[in-house]
């Protein structure tokens, strides 16, 4: 079970008595300002008996409180390790006690005087720090098997996602923090390259039948210790409350930056087997590469037999199929009704549940066009757990496509406060800047992303469409070539394919369209790519067939006419027609 080091009450935080200082809400034990090290439960006990102070606390008493129910501990022996401890910080002697007098077989008393300033008249130390933003890092995987490393990154995301519910703290998202997993840095670096107050870190540890999960609050300027937590439990419970596990912590954490908060009810129980598999889907999947999004599907669609209902397992799922919509891995008309069917499930069973309303906003702006449901979505999304970086990303993105540049590049800022060294993110801004025709700015940006990962083809992408808006089309060919060479997803294909065609390259232009068409009779190709290197080309009628037929197989990427590379397109009815049916034109 969790043990805090800062389990406050609502006395006076700071307590004094003879030459020492409590100061419960830092968790300090001082003597004449020189703090003193003492353990969790030494502590925990010392705050009890001076809330207490004249007054008989019971063994029983003290037991409950520094190890809650369904804890494994031999109490007898730690509540004698934990006073024995006590005393040797406070010097106190059991035989004539200046402070503890124990009760044999009963309990123990505070028996020194002690001075209790009023709430009114306390001043709050200046050594206390305040905490506004926070980063979880990767939690450490000490079981010595490199397979179990999905279990510890999934704890990681537990808790990431737990804490971001707060709206008082600005929480770092998981693609940012897990640039770290085993980095050597430390942990004041880390904090200022993130530009949070404070850390968390941890470990989780699986070693026979049983587990252990720690994690501890440092505050970054002075690195300073502010908090710690351990839970061990039996290895056939761990799965079913893991989430609870991530719950009770975020809510210690909310309790210490944040007394308002009220931590949630507790999550429900699942099939460990199920949350297993889960946990692996979700491991799968952030790869984001096409054999591990096969593989998250399978392990999605086995949580879901094993407990059908299971909301969060549903919308995970909703996310793995809409990736494989975007990355053009199957036709849009067979995936996205997927990806909606699952989020609509896990709304349906929890309607609290922030990834199923992003899933269904991504479905609405990309597959059904239907925008004023995105935004109600998204902005559902926002208010069920404001630091999620992704739900600002979709908002973004919706009023980016809406031509709301301003509103979208200003929600964008939001998502990199939350993500800030996120190549990913940072790429995307660049596409937001595109579509503001800010071009200068979106170059910038990307190449920001590839200071970060060189090798990252969507900031080449994004790069080469501002590249040739700026007359730079020769570096456009460039960033693409590259692209080309990192991935072979055939809208980089395409897009070269149209650079060429501008250029005057004809021959290679042809080459890439024919290579295309082949490759279509092998596994599903866009339409929408197919045109795109037809518009190159300059050859519009086959073009807008091409068009034509991604807008009856809804392709999402139709509502890329819109962007600068189609300006040329405006005037010409059949852009006009294909754009007011996807309700981007009024």
């Amino acid at each position: 079970m969790l043990y805090s080091a800062l389990s406050v009450s609502q006395a006076p935080h700071l307590i004094r008595f003879g030459p020492f200082e409590v100061d419960t809400r830092s968790g300090e034990l001082r003597r004449h300002g020189s703090r003193i090290n003492l353990q969790e439960q030494p502590f925990q006990a010392l705050v009890l008996l001076l809330e207490r102070c004249g007054e008989v606390v019971t063994r029983e008493e003290l037991s409950r409180k520094l190890w809650p129910e369904n804890t494994f501990v031999d109490f007898e022996r730690g509540l004698n390790k934990a006073i024995n401890k006590l005393r040797v910080a406070l010097r106190d002697d059991a035989e004539k006690p200046s402070f503890v007098e124990t009760l044999p077989h009963h309990g123990y008393r505070f028996i020194a005087p002690v001075d209790r300033p009023s709430p009114a008249h306390a001043v709050r130390p200046k050594h206390l720090p305040a905490i506004d933003s926070i980063a979880i890092l990767p939690l450490d995987n000490l079981s010595g098997d490199s397979a179990q490393e999905y279990f510890s990154d999934g704890m990681t995301e537990e808790l990431i996602c737990a804490v971001a519910r707060v709206d008082s703290l600005r929480v770092i998202s998981r693609t940012s923090v897990m640039r770290y997993k085993g980095a050597q840095k430390s942990l004041p670096a880390i904090a200022k390259e993130l530009n949070v107050d404070a850390i968390v870190e941890g470990s989780v540890a699986r070693s026979g039948g049983k587990v252990r999960i720690t994690a501890q609050l440092i505050y970054a300027a002075e690195d300073r210790h502010l908090w710690a937590g351990r839970y061990e439990r039996e290895l056939r419970d761990i799965l079913q409350l893991q989430a609870e596990i991530a719950s009770d912590i975020a809510g210690q954490i909310h309790k210490l930056v944040d007394p308002r908060h009220h931590s949630s009810a507790p999550t429900r129980k699942v099939h460990p087997q199920a949350y297993e598999a889960c946990l692996k889907g979700i491991f799968f999947r952030d790869k984001l590469t096409p054999t591990d999004l096969v593989k998250s599907i399978s392990c999605f669609a086995q949580a879901i037999d094993l407990d059908p209902d299971y909301a969060q397992a549903y919308a995970n799922f909703s996310h793995a199929y809409f990736y494989m919509g975007i990355f053009g891995m199957g036709p849009a008309s067979e995936l996205f009704p997927k990806a909606k069917a699952c989020a609509v499930k896990a709304l349906e069973l929890d309607e609290s549940v922030p990834c199923a309303h992003n899933a269904l906003a991504v479905v609405h702006i990309l597959y059904e066009w239907d925008w004023p449901a995105a935004e109600a979505e998204c902005m559902r999304a926002l208010q069920l757990s404001p630091n999620d970086s992704m739900t600002h990303l979709h908002l973004a993105d919706y009023m980016s496509i809406q031509n709301r540049h301003e509103e979208a590049i200003a929600q964008f800022q939001r998502a990199l406060e939350l993500d800030p060294i996120s190549p990913v993110y940072i790429a995307f801004f660049g596409m937001i800047l595109y579509r503001a025709r800010r071009f200068e700015e979106a170059v910038e940006q990307c190449q920001k992303a590839l200071e970060i990962a060189p090798h990252y083809p969507n900031a080449l992408w994004f790069m080469s469409l501002a590249q040739e808006q700026q007359g730079r089309l020769h570096e456009a060919i460039a960033s693409l070539e590259k692209a080309v060479s990192l991935s072979q997803g055939s809208y980089f294909q395409a897009l070269l394919g149209r650079a060429y065609g501008l250029a005057g390259e004809k021959a290679k232009a042809q080459g890439i369209l024919d290579g295309l068409k082949a490759l279509s009779l092998q596994r599903y190709v866009s339409p929408f790519d197919i045109a795109v290197v037809y518009a190159g080309l300059g050859d519009l009628p086959s073009a807008f067939q091409w068009f034509d037929r991604a807008y009856e197989e809804r392709v999402f990427r139709i509502i890329e006419l819109t962007l600068p590379m189609f300006d040329d397109l405006r005037s010409d009815p059949r852009w006009q027609v294909l754009v007011r049916r996807i309700g981007l034109l009024h």
